[in-house]
């Protein structure tokens, strides 16, 4: 078996900034801003009796922070708090530092370490979205909060992980996506950029049990146009909703999980409702939609890597700086709240996720799962402000819900797949995901259902509001029959079993159907479109291929 190398994050020194040198402010513009009324402004007060120290808040300060003052507030973090590592896990598309902040107890950040000093590891990325800015303030919020020891004794029953800005060129240039115009949270399973690559490496390497995931949700704009209302809600919150989810993880996600976040707002005043949004191109379409259902977006990969997972939007995409402290405060609760649930039973959060771990890998060859499937239409109450009036208009919504998947295609569950030899780059991206893929070193008759190509058409990737980012939409779609056959010449062949961790995760990669796989977007070669009943180089393997020292 051939492993990649990881390549260790290299420390943050002290004195040195990392980054390519940039202006000391975002390039935000304010007269892009869309201006609440006073009557919906009345209902987001600033939160009495908190402390706004991070970098935004500095007196006089017009926009949001930098990325220099991003780094010299962790730099001074680190050098007061022994609990504090810092490490850049990467350097963006335009060379500026993303830096982890990993805080324990001891002081030790070794991936070694942590994965064996007892505790569960909660992750916080925040600033996916470069127009997003409170995650990130609010990530460097609780930093400070863990570095100078206001949250009590936490560190002793978990470690915390924080990527405060996982896209750092957008948030200097205050777009939504990444600088080559992909949308970072549409990257998680193809790893198109070194954005996504890092947070990939995070994840293999601390093995997170909780995940969340920092956004922010236009208020205004669609809402406006097509309800003449603003939103309403303080945070959105949905846990990993994805096909082939452990039952165990998801029951605790839609159990304690979602009642100790909703309560935590409760409990400071603060308006929460499940995530929604609404499709921004069709107008005349007022169908309300839950966060999506496939795999590539950072809270559902979260889950099919058995992590409790979330998504957290609050209210900020088009109001610029407007109630910032309250959309700071916001997400700072959740974020305290997550840690909080960790913290509370370590030994069962722990007992949880290794045991969906071993779950998910002796589930291979057994029962079904699905490969392709859809929201749900229903109806579900939503609470939007009146755009003049500021008054509550709750009304009956046409919804698509993620909570209930109707599924549209479902197949066996093989005991793994096998790659032609030539499929190096699917391999190597299956490796950067954290899968064991190993090669056949002797042919063997291996039975399998082999993937014929009914049809091939090229299009685009959609969310549920249109396209997924500026750039990376296109793919191919792709519907495959299955035949079962023996394949021989196996010697150099790439084995995938699903007798590991990752198995669920695998096949949302390699099943083809589904926009996000390995197949619709290239990574594992197609077949020209004038062959007629033409295959895939890859195959699902339908016995068990035991992984001896001789055949591997």
């Amino acid at each position: 078996m051939v492993h990649l190398p990881f390549r260790y994050p290299r420390l943050l020194l002290a004195g040195l900034l990392v980054s390519a040198l940039s202006p000391a402010s975002a390039k935000f513009d304010a007269a892009e801003v869309y201006t609440e009324s006073p009557s919906v402004a009345a209902h987001f007060p600033v939160p009495k009796g908190v402390s706004f120290t991070t970098p935004a808040f500095a007196k006089g300060k017009k926009d949001f922070t930098s990325q220099q003052e991003m780094e010299r507030f962790i730099k001074d973090l680190a050098a007061s708090s022994p609990a504090l590592k810092v490490r850049v896990v990467a350097q963006s598309q335009e060379g500026r530092a993303i830096p982890l902040l990993i805080f324990t107890r001891e002081g030790y950040d070794s991936k070694q370490w942590i994965a064996k000093n007892g505790k569960p590891t909660v992750l916080i990325v925040a600033q996916q979205h470069g127009n997003e800015p409170a995650g990130g303030e609010a990530a460097l919020m609780f930093a400070k909060s863990l570095a100078d020891g206001k949250e009590g004794d936490v560190l002793s029953r978990v470690n915390v992980l924080i990527i405060p800005r996982a896209n750092p060129d957008g948030a200097e240039h205050f777009t939504r996506d990444l600088a080559n115009g992909v949308n970072l949270n549409r990257d998680h399973l193809l790893l198109a950029s070194p954005e996504g690559r890092a947070i990939a490496q995070v994840l293999n390497s601390y093995l997170p049990d909780v995940t969340l995931d920092a956004h922010e949700f236009s208020v205004a704009g669609r809402w406006v146009k097509k309800f003449n209302a603003v939103q309403g809600y303080d945070g959105l919150v949905q846990h990993a909703t994805t096909l082939n989810l452990s039952v165990p993880l998801y029951q605790a996600m839609a159990g304690a999980w979602n009642t100790a976040l909703s309560q935590a707002f409760k409990a400071h005043g603060l308006r929460d409702s499940v995530y929604y949004t609404t499709d921004q191109i069709h107008l005349e379409d007022k169908t309300l939609s839950m966060g999506g259902t496939g795999p590539d977006a950072l809270r559902n990969m979260a889950g099919l890597r058995n992590s409790i997972a979330f998504l957290l939007e609050t209210r900020g995409v088009g109001i610029g700086k407007a109630h910032f402290e309250r959309r700071v405060w916001t997400q700072f609760v959740a974020m305290q709240a997550m840690v909080k649930q960790a913290a509370a039973d370590p030994e069962a959060l722990m007992t949880l996720t290794r045991d969906v771990r071993s779950e998910v890998a002796a589930s291979a060859g057994k029962g079904e799962l699905v490969v392709k499937g859809k929201a749900t239409r229903g109806k579900h109450e939503v609470t939007l402000l009146d755009a003049q009036t500021g008054a509550p208009m709750t009304f009956e919504a046409d919804w698509r819900s993620s909570l209930q998947i109707t599924p549209e295609i479902t197949r066996t569950r093989p005991w793994g797949y096998l790659l032609a030899p030539e499929q190096q780059t699917a391999v190597d991206k299956l490796r950067e995901l954290g899968v064991e893929v190993y090669r056949l070193k002797q042919s063997r008759e291996i039975p399998v259902e082999r993937y014929v190509v009914a049809s091939l058409e090229q299009g685009q990737k959609f969310d549920v509001t249109g396209k997924v980012g500026a750039t990376g939409n296109k793919m191919t779609k792709v519907t495959t029959t299955l035949v079962k056959t023996e394949l021989t010449g196996t010697a150099g062949y790439w084995y995938v079993p699903l007798s590991q961790p990752l198995a669920n995760l695998i096949v949302a990669a390699l099943e083809p159907e589904t926009q996000s796989s390995f197949v619709a977007n290239g990574v594992i070669t197609l077949p020209a479109a004038s062959e007629k009943a033409a295959s895939l180089p890859l195959w699902r393997v339908t016995e068990n291929i035991p992984t001896l020292p001789d055949l591997f």
